[in-house]
């Protein structure tokens, strides 16, 4: 029983821990999207 425990706490921290990577990417993404835009009205002009 104590090692089901761990496991789950530990499966908890790794679940923590891949939504932190998710959202990292998500925001990553939206900037690169931001940045392509700025930079195709730059090179459009």
């Amino acid at each position: 029983m104590g090692k089901n425990k761990k496991k789950q706490v530990h499966s908890a921290k790794e679940e923590q821990q891949a939504n932190r990577v998710i959202t990292i990417i998500c925001v990553v993404a939206a900037i690169l999207v931001v940045a392509m835009f700025v930079g195709y009205s730059f090179m459009a002009n």
